[in-house]
């Protein structure tokens, strides 16, 4: 998925990604960034950072001697960042509107980066991307899905709307770079391989019991959008349908949002 192509899918995901933020997304984010330990004066980048879900306790963890560069193309979700940060009124924490492959910001003690490295076009150079920015001896934390869970249902997902879109079944059918760094042990070897020293992998267990009507949100709320992007309302209905029974099937009742957090160190 090109910057292009996120920024329109996760915009347009805005109400729906809303909706789950408090059920998952600010859970998500306060314990990755618990796991990362922004300190008090640092200087952050929360790339791909959403509608602020680690961004915001970031800010709040380094506090006004410090600065929290929230950075997605996502203008949809950006806006639901900036309410939220004005209510809590944290003005060391800037949300921008920018690709963070060519963000140029910097240098910074932590970068973090939470279900976003999967997204680059290139993982791996998109990662060595972001450990540039950081000063020697700085943080790099990333935070990825944990197998058997969430990367599961884009098969699903991808298989309901098939029908009304045909280049989905051409599509290749490759887990894509995800299942890189799906266990921790494939997180800590990749985080390795990237030049990061003294690494740590924390795996966290979290599911949330779901009924008909919140598995449908969930796929317009994610990158699963972008299955069904532009279709009309009938066609919608028929992927709803698919989805849900396809789930049932599967006797699918929870979603399991398990995360691996990884965190390495820059080279003094």
């Amino acid at each position: 998925m090109n910057p292009d192509q996120a920024g329109g899918v996760f915009t347009a995901a805005r109400q729906e990604f809303a909706r789950w933020s408090a059920r998952l997304w600010r859970p998500l984010g306060e314990i990755a960034t618990g796991l990362a330990r922004p300190m008090p004066g640092e200087h952050v980048l929360d790339a791909c950072c959403g509608a602020g879900a680690s961004a915001i306790p970031a800010a709040l963890a380094v506090g006004p001697s410090g600065a929290v560069d929230a950075v997605d193309v996502a203008e949809g979700l950006l806006a639901e960042g900036r309410r939220e940060a004005a209510a809590l009124a944290v003005p060391q924490l800037r949300f921008l509107q920018a690709d963070v492959l060519t963000w140029d910001g910097g240098p910074y003690d932590l970068v973090q980066c939470c279900y976003g490295v999967f997204f680059f076009p290139d993982m791996d150079a998109g990662a060595a991307r972001l450990i540039g920015l950081l000063r020697p001896g700085g943080r790099f934390a990333v935070t990825t899905w944990l197998a058997g869970g969430m990367a599961d249902l884009v098969p699903i997902g991808r298989a309901a709307a098939a029908p009304e879109r045909p280049e989905l079944a051409e599509a290749p059918r490759d887990p894509g770079p995800s299942a890189r760094i799906d266990t921790p042990d494939k997180l800590r070897e990749w985080l390795s391989t990237l030049g990061l020293h003294g690494v740590t992998v924390h795996l966290a267990r979290f599911t949330q019991p779901l009924q008909p009507d919140d598995w449908w949100t969930f796929l317009l709320g994610s990158s699963m959008r972008g299955f069904v992007a532009g279709l009309p309302d009938d066609a919608l209905h028929r992927v709803r349908s698919r989805f849900l029974d396809a789930l049932a099937r599967d006797g699918r009742d929870t979603l399991d949002a398990s995360t691996i957090v990884g965190i390495g160190h820059r080279p003094a």
